[in-house]
C-alpha cells in the first residue's frame, strides 16, 4: 500500500540520532513480505481456482466444517477494511499531490 510512502519521513524525524537505522525495520518487513508472497505463490499452484483466499480458507479448514465459516468471515472483514483502504489510498495521493503542485488549501467556488 501507500504506508511506506508516508511514514518514511515521520521516522526519519523521530529516529535519535538521525540516520538511516530506521530502514533496518523496512528491510526487516521486506524479508517478511518475500516470504509471504512465496507462501501465496505456492497455495495459487496448488489450488488455481478463482476465489483466491476465499477458496484457500474453505479448503484448508474442510468445506463442511470451520471453512465455510472463515471464508465468510474473511469476506466479511475485506467489505469493511476494502473502502478503508481505498480511503487512505486517496489521502496519500492528495498529500503528494498538494506537495507537487504547491496547492494546500482548495478553493471552493
Amino acid at each position: 500500500g501507500t504506508g511506506p510512502f508516508i511514514t518514511v519521513p515521520f521516522l526519519f524525524a523521530a529516529t535519535v540520532p538521525p540516520g538511516p537505522q530506521s530502514l533496518i525495520g523496512y528491510a526487516l518487513a521486506a524479508a517478511v513480505c518475500i516470504c509471504d508472497s512465496t507462501i501465496w505463490g505456492e497455495l495459487s499452484s496448488m489450488m488455481p481456482y478463482s476465489g483466491g483466499t476465499y477458496i484457500y480458507l474453505r479448503e484448508a479448514y474442510g468445506k463442511d466444517k470451520w471453512g465455510r465459516f472463515m471464508a465468510f468471515m474473511f469476506i466479511f472483514q475485506f467489505l469493511i477494511s476494502a473502502p478503508i483502504e481505498i480511503a487512505s489510498g486517496y489521502i496519500a495521493m492528495a498529500q503528494y499531490l498538494a506537495y507537487i503542485t504547491g496547492i494546500t488549501n482548495w478553493v471552493y467556488n
